[in-house]
This record gives structure tokens, sequence and C-alpha cells, in this order.
């Protein structure tokens, strides 16, 4: 009987997937690319170079947390009647997703990522669809407590409020769908336990607080002192902006996003790209590089298996 947990889809698959897999980890190497050369890598390093390099550090380390608590959230997501699957397979899970989620276009990552928990994560069809449901629904969650503790704080700019009403309708309404669905999809009914909707809900507030906090270590890093409000516009900005994802990495919505948001602030110009700019590098090298380490290893192992 062959080991359902030793076999991994896309980049880690086997066969007569194999060239599946390797097409699919040369398309995101190949995003990856696009999106390197679309960076001003100069003007990123000269940047560096006037920053406090610890700082930077804490922002990346930070944002590779948010992997760590990403993990505990989609076990938790897990239906209770499928097989266990252990934190370090979830957590290569959802750094590959991470990875593809943050390269591949048209929903390619998020379809991607039901195969991983299929396949990888020994779960069931249903399962991972409705983890995939609840993944949405919970961050959307998170996403709506966001937009009101800024709103409770600090002066929405005009440009945000319509964004914040339609997102926070959108939410609603899948709130509702997913309700009514619960009545057929036992998969659906997380809250009928309240230890699985508690530790779920405490991991997604949990990713958005240390975003929080790594946009806090990128400002120290340069120097510049903003409000823990103030930071909280910035959250609820590139929150805001990114919901519609955009591929490869959303490069260029996080950063007018955040840009928007600190001018709002009165931060200068100049500064103001500065820090959308270096914050959007710190998200994106663990919220990519990890996983793709991942796929690159196994990927490279299974050539080397099939060239023996």
């Amino acid at each position: 009987m062959t080991d359902r947990s030793s076999v991994l889809p896309l980049a880690f698959c086997r066969g007569s997937r194999k060239p599946l897999g390797i097409a699919i980890f040369l398309a995101i190497t190949a995003a990856i690319v696009i999106a390197a050369r679309k960076i001003d890598w100069p003007h990123a390093l000269a940047l560096l170079t006037t920053a406090h390099p610890a700082w930077i550090l804490a922002a990346v380390a930070a944002n590779a947390a948010i992997l760590a608590c990403w993990a505990v959230y989609w076990r938790a997501l897990r239906p209770p009647g499928e097989l266990p699957v252990t934190y370090r397979r979830m957590f290569e899970i959802v750094a590959a997703s991470s990875s593809l989620m943050n390269t591949v276009p048209f929903g390619g990552g998020h379809a991607s990522s039901v195969v991983l928990l299929i396949r990888r994560g020994q779960t069931t069809q249903r399962g991972a669809l409705s983890v995939l449901a609840l993944d949405q629904l919970g961050e959307g969650l998170a996403k709506v407590s966001i937009f009101i503790l800024v709103a409770l704080l600090v002066p929405l700019p005009p440009w945000m409020r319509a964004g914040i009403i339609t997102a926070s309708a959108a939410v609603a309404v899948w709130f509702a769908v997913l309700a009514v669905a619960s009545r057929w999809a036992r998969e659906l009914a997380i809250l009928e336990s309240w230890r699985r909707s508690a530790t779920a809900l405490g991991s997604v507030l949990a990713m958005k607080a240390i975003q929080l906090l790594a946009l806090v270590a990128v400002q120290q890093a340069f120097g510049v002192r903003v409000p823990v409000s103030g930071t909280l516009l910035v959250l609820a900005a590139i929150t805001l902006g990114t919901m519609i994802s955009v591929a490869p990495g959303n490069l260029g919505t996080f950063e007018a996003s955040a840009f928007l948001a600190y001018r709002y602030l009165g931060v200068p110009p100049d500064q103001a790209m500065t820090l959308g700019l270096m914050q959007h590098i710190c998200f994106m090298l663990p919220a990519v590089g990890v996983g793709y380490l991942f796929i690159s290893a196994h990927t490279l192992a299974r050539s080397a298996i099939a060239s023996r």
C-alpha cells in the first residue's frame, strides 16, 4: 500500500504527474524572476544601507512567524473526522501554499492548496475544500476586525470608507453562505466546537498582529515614528488594497496602499515610498521563499531519484 503522506502534488508529485510538478516549479520560478525584475534593486539596496539591519531582520522574522500561526490555523480548521496531520507537515503545506498563492495567478494557488491538503495532509476532498472556505471566512473576519478598530481610533480617509464598507459586506455575505451550507456540509460546522473555533480565530488574529509588528519593525529600521493607531491604519490600507490578489505578490498594489496611508498620516513622500517598498520585500521573502525552498527540495529529490 502506498503511503499517501509521501505523495505531494505539484512540485512534490511523482510518476505520471512529474512533468506537471516540474512545470509548476518552473512557473513559480518564472513568476519570482518577473517580480524581482520589477523591483528597483539598486534603490532597494541603497535604502538598506540607511536602515538598521537588526530591525529589517526582525521584520522578516515576524513575517515568517505568520506561517507558523497559519499552520496552527489550518490544523484547527480541518474537520474532526479527518486523519491526524502533524504540525510539521501542516507547516510545509501552508509554506508551499503561501508561495503558490503569491506567484500563481487566476486562483491557481488556492486550487493547488486544496490538492496539497488532500495529498500531503491526508485530507478528504470535502475536508480540504472546507478548510479553504473557512480560511477565507476567518481571514475576512480578521480583516473586518482591523477595519472596525481603525475606524474607532483614526478618522478614515475618504478613499478607504467605501472600500471598507464593500469588503465588510462581502464578508457578511460569505458568512451567511457558509452558515447555510453548514446545514448540509458538516465539515463547515466549525462553530459547534468552541475549542476549535477559539484556536482558529486566535491564530488568524495572531497572524494580523504579527504583520502589524513587522510594519513597526520596518518603521523603526528607518527611524520613522508612527503611532500605533497610524500603523493600524497602514495595515488596514494594505489589507484592503490586497484583498483582490494580483500576481505576482500584489506587486504595486501593496506599495501604493502603504504609500497612500503614510501620506495621509503626514509622512513625507520619499519616506512613504521607502517604507512601502521595504515592508513588501520583508513580507515576500518568507511568504514566497520558505515554500519555494520546500518545493525546490522535493522537485530536485524526485529528479535525482528518477535519474538513477
